[in-house]
């Protein structure tokens, strides 16, 4: 067998470099992709979080919205808008059940019977059986209105807001209020449906879904470790706002062992979060959907 002489060997050398070099080119342009590993651990792939800069036509249209709604009712606070187009609706918030002015709203229970006697009701109530829009008992066309927790302010640590999901027999095509979500149940839908914009007077506040899990009403330490509703996390609103250091930390790590599917999204205690609360179907007021956004960017307008 004839032997490589040096001069030879050394050319070779160099062809092979040159080689590897433009592979590593065409890889680094795109144009070869190289085969993706495989999913081992079941979190849903997805593109990196997307920190958009709305264009002036769309905000143009969520001023205008803005300015319209607001002209409607002033309890409405903003829009949630999925950039899927899963979501689109106005939400509003009463802080009690009580107006500016001292007096009282008018306002429904759920069988439309209008409220008399304010004591043991919330701000909450005020819009869950009412339309922002007409100020009318409505349990069929809207179910009532989508509205932030009566507690929060848009600086807390966590926005709460509430919507309706509806039967098939009264919302066939599974689109009112916030019917869509149930969607989100199914690690599938995940990814097109996981960015949302928070539409307010005079910013738009953009959030990824974290975690999405069920919350059951009748399991105790749900009502231990799943504490959506608390406006600030280390906050305990509901026990003279007491004070725990470590209920962040350990709220995160519950989400993250009840969730349905990992999102693969890493969220922390230094994080702001949207919370969307439904119930699950055939089993309101027992089971409900729990969404945990994280707020990535702000943009104002």
């Amino acid at each position: 067998m004839k032997r490589t002489d040096k001069k030879t060997l050394f050319g070779m050398i160099i062809s092979l470099l040159a080689i590897v070099a433009s592979i590593f080119v065409l890889i680094s342009a795109g144009v070869i992709r190289l085969p993706e590993k495989a999913n081992e651990d079941e979190t849903v792939l997805v593109p990196e979080t997307e920190e958009k800069q709305q264009t002036d036509q769309t905000l143009e249209k969520y001023r205008k919205t803005y300015q319209e709604n607001k002209a409607i009712n002033p309890d409405y606070v903003g829009e949630i808008v999925f950039d899927s187009g899963l979501i689109e609706v106005p939400f509003v918030q009463a802080k009690s059940v009580y107006k500016e002015d001292g007096t009282m709203y008018e306002f429904y229970t759920e069988d439309g019977r209008l409220v008399q006697d304010p004591e043991n009701y919330t701000g909450n109530d005020v819009y869950i059986w009412t339309y922002w829009a007409t100020g009318e008992y409505d349990y069929n066309d809207h179910g009532g209105s989508t509205f932030m927790d009566y507690r929060n302010e848009l600086s807390d640590q966590n926005l709460i807001i509430y919507g309706h999901h509806f039967s098939v027999w009264n919302d066939e095509e599974r689109i009112k209020a916030f019917t869509p979500l149930e969607k989100l149940l199914e690690k599938e839908n995940y990814a097109e449906n996981r960015l949302v914009d928070l539409v307010l007077g005079n910013e738009v506040r953009r959030y990824e879904i974290a975690a999405v899990y069920q919350f059951d009403a009748t399991k105790e330490e749900h009502f231990t470790d799943l504490q959506y509703w608390r406006t600030n996390y280390n906050y305990d609103d509901y026990h003279d706002n007491a004070y725990d250091s470590e209920y962040y930390a350990n709220y995160i790590k519950a989400v993250k062992k009840a969730q349905l599917y990992d999102t693969g999204v890493s969220w922390t205690t230094d994080d702001k979060t949207l919370t969307l609360q439904t119930c699950i179907g055939g089993h309101a007021g027992e089971l409900f959907e729990i969404i945990v956004l994280k707020q990535i960017s702000s943009q104002a307008y």
